[in-house]
């Protein structure tokens, strides 16, 4: 297995936060999904949902969310730095087809993901919870 880098150059957010930040997540992948349209704007919100998952991958990390996520989330954010560089680099339509296809792979996967996060995150906060009792 991999082993996952820190990502300190990241503000982090609480514990609590981690299921908004999810969500969102989630949502962002929902509506990069259905683009079908090329533009350095749709390439803008896919280097912004890379940071973002970056910085949930950081969170997941740092409130001790087991070492699955944070990487899963971790290659979620490489991956979609990988999908905005193919649609920069695409010069047919048959590689921008290609890109969107991917794209589309990797969302479907945020989207199914993304709710295990916000899970394990609430699990987290409840085992702190009862170490506290």
């Amino acid at each position: 297995m991999l082993t996952c880098l820190a990502l300190v150059a990241f503000n982090v957010a609480s514990l609590g936060d981690i299921p908004k930040m999810s969500t969102d997540i989630e949502a962002e992948a929902r509506a990069l999904s259905i683009v079908s349209t090329m533009s350095p704007d749709f390439v803008s919100r896919i280097e912004t949902f890379s940071a973002d998952a970056d910085r949930l991958s950081a969170s997941l990390r740092n409130a001790g969310v087991g070492q699955d996520m944070p990487c899963i989330f971790q290659s979620i954010a490489s991956d979609a730095r990988e999908r905005a560089a193919e649609f920069s680099a695409a010069d047919t339509t048959a590689e921008q087809d290609a890109a969107f296809m991917n794209l589309r792979v990797l969302m479907e996967d945020t989207v199914m993901l993304a709710p295990l996060a916000a899970s394990a995150a609430a699990d987290r906060a409840e085992e702190r919870n009862i170490a506290l009792r």
